[in-house]
């Protein structure tokens, strides 16, 4: 007999909990802002179209390689931010910004997501 996997169904939605959407899903609610502050230093690059674009794949009858795209080219979109000048915003001013290290954090959560995807 091979290896067995518990698969925990949420109740309320009818979707298995370890799912490649279900953990963007979750990635995005509890992240998504935070990564929305970071874009806004970035003119070039709008926050709710970036995470728009996420988000568009999580819909009903998106697939999960779709999902992996957009997640991938997401984190290497944030990876080439760290090449472009960041406009510092108001809120700014007098503190310490680690700017990249902040791209690197959420680029390699992406790529995690991505790699989710692709596997599950």
């Amino acid at each position: 007999m091979g290896r067995q996997e518990l698969i925990t169904i949420d109740p309320k939605t009818g979707v298995p909990r370890a799912t490649a959407h279900r953990l963007t899903r979750s990635f995005l609610a509890r992240h998504g802002s935070g990564l929305d502050d970071l874009l806004r230093r970035f003119p070039q690059v709008p926050g709710p179209a970036f995470r728009g674009a996420i988000e568009r794949c999580l819909e009903r009858g998106e697939t999960t390689p779709e999902l992996q795209i957009a997640l991938e080219e997401a984190c290497d979109t944030l990876l080439s931010l760290q090449a472009e000048e960041f406009h510092p915003l108001s809120v700014d001013v007098g503190k310490r910004l680690n700017i990249d290290a902040g791209l690197r954090w959420y680029a390699a959560r992406l790529r995690d997501l991505a790699q989710a995807a692709r596997y599950m």
